[in-house]
């Protein structure tokens, strides 16, 4: 689609805003075709990483009856947005190429002891189970490592044995967590960068290789970005359908990881309690009867974690003691740091759970790949130091405030609790998409414009969306 008009006058703002755009789409198309190009180096670890045999048949059907089913969706939900088109087809792409790396790392690095594995062989015992016992095969607990068990078995009934399908429905359920938090944030944040933060979120690398393997954290990316997209539709339409979408998100993430889903419900209720009450006394009325319920579930929510993380009392004394024995026990391998820090020492290093690794804590390939995609949020966050100023500026808007209950409650207990790379950098990913919020919610192009002079151009190649925001704007 383009715009028929011949020639149109923008201001600083606006040119700079069509720049970005069609900047980030051009990375968006670059990256569809670098996938595509590639598909035969990363299709070959895909099918062929196993460590048993499988049906690859049904894998050959299934896996690109998934691709062909997901592209049909991308479709529908991007309709008359060319720049979401392309940037959920890249998703698409990446997401399928990085699960096949980490299937293919991660047999070549730790063998059949992969997790991902582990999740494969218990939930093909448990389909095979079910042709004599039934559903019963899937028994609970449907909570953390167990729940994946039973997700794996559910879906190989419909997918068959193969590993890689497994993989592909995982790093397809990431992708969709990513495109809830793009609606998010265009929700949340209507005049924010919504080009910058839909590429970062839906292709950092660290967000991709994380998410796109079968286990947990492509089910925690789900379940959250639902969770944040309910929050921000309740707080721009105040109605149960939007609450509920929410709850399901918490829900959700209660089986994944418990502790996140206490986290995110605090995050909900403690700026709601304290935000301006807006909309007139319907408002107040609702927040009356709301906010009691939002905190006993809240209470609710914090003691299952705590049952389920394993503290054995409330007491300050012995919650210090299972963090200092959560922290011994994941400084193991390599990747281990903060060795004989204190807690109190630990947590005032929380501001910097997310640039870590730094360049001197390197110790491998995995941790330099992981240092220099942190240096490069350093300088993102440099840059963009203004727009977070002004975002943290609207501390009492309820959706900010979430942000940042969750930021700084997710930094102080990893902070405590984890002293491996390895560990903090796969599971900072379920942090990182509201950090990136926080960063693009103010648009750079606004804050850069005076840099540029007026332009003047033929409209002819800008996208509908990029000429629709930048009417808008004017």
């Amino acid at each position: 689609m383009g715009i028929t008009t011949s020639r149109t006058i923008y201001n600083p703002a606006q040119w700079a805003l069509i720049l970005e755009i069609r900047r980030y789409t051009l990375i968006s198309k670059l990256v569809v075709i670098s996938g595509v190009f590639s598909c035969p180096f990363w299709l070959s670890a895909l099918f062929f990483t196993s460590p048993r045999d499988y049906s690859y048949l049904s894998s050959l059907v299934v896996v690109p009856l998934l691709a062909v089913i997901c592209m049909g969706m991308v479709t529908h939900v991007s309709q008359g947005d060319p720049f979401l088109r392309w940037l959920l087809g890249a998703g698409l792409v990446a997401h399928m190429a990085f699960s096949s790396l980490c299937l293919w790392l991660g047999f070549l690095l730790y063998g059949a002891t992969l997790d991902a594995f582990h999740y494969w062989t218990i939930g093909l015992a448990r389909m095979q189970d079910f042709s004599v016992i039934g559903w019963s095969a899937f028994h609970p607990p449907y909570t953390s490592t167990n729940l994946i068990n039973n997700i794996a078995g559910v879906i190989m009934l419909f997918t068959g044995d193969g590993l890689p399908a497994l993989f592909i429905t995982f790093a397809l359920m990431a992708l969709w967590g990513g495109y809830f938090f793009y609606r998010a944030f265009i929700i949340a944040f209507p005049e924010g960068d919504r080009w910058l933060f839909g590429l970062l979120v839906i292709l950092l690398p660290s967000i991709l290789y994380w998410s796109s393997p079968l286990g947990k954290d492509a089910l925690a990316q789900f379940c959250i970005g639902i969770a944040s997209y309910g929050l921000a539709r309740y707080h721009r339409e105040h109605n149960a359908f939007s609450a509920i979408i929410c709850i399901l998100g918490i829900g959700g993430m209660m089986a994944v990881r418990a502790h996140i889903a206490a986290m995110l419900a605090m995050g909900v209720v403690i700026p709601y309690a304290f935000s301006k009450t807006r909309g007139g006394p319907m408002s107040m009325v609702a927040k009356i009867f709301v906010l009691p319920l939002f905190l006993l579930g809240t209470f609710f929510l914090v003691t299952k974690a705590e049952q389920l993380v394993g503290l054995k009392n409330n007491s300050v004394a012995g919650s210090i003691e299972q963090a200092d024995t959560l922290t011994r026990n994941t400084q193991t391998g390599g990747s281990s740091f903060n060795e004989g820090a204190s807690l109190p020492v630990r947590i005032a290093e929380s501001p910097f759970l997310l640039f870590r690794p730094f360049p001197w804590e390197i110790h491998n390939p995995v941790a330099a790949a992981a240092s220099l995609e942190s240096a490069g949020l350093l300088l993102l966050c440099w840059r963009r130091r203004r727009s977070i100023r002004s975002t943290l500026s609207h501390w009492r808007d309820p959706y900010v405030g979430f942000i940042l209950i969750y930021v700084l409650e997710f930094s102080i207990a990893y902070a405590a609790a984890t002293s491996n790379f390895g560990i903090l950098v796969r599971e900072r990913i379920m942090m990182l998409p509201f950090v990136l919020m926080l960063i693009c919610a103010t648009p750079k192009a606004t804050i850069e414009a005076s840099r540029l002079p007026m332009r003047k151009i033929s409209s002819q190649w800008i996208p509908a969306t990029a000429y629709k925001a930048v009417r808008t704007r004017s």
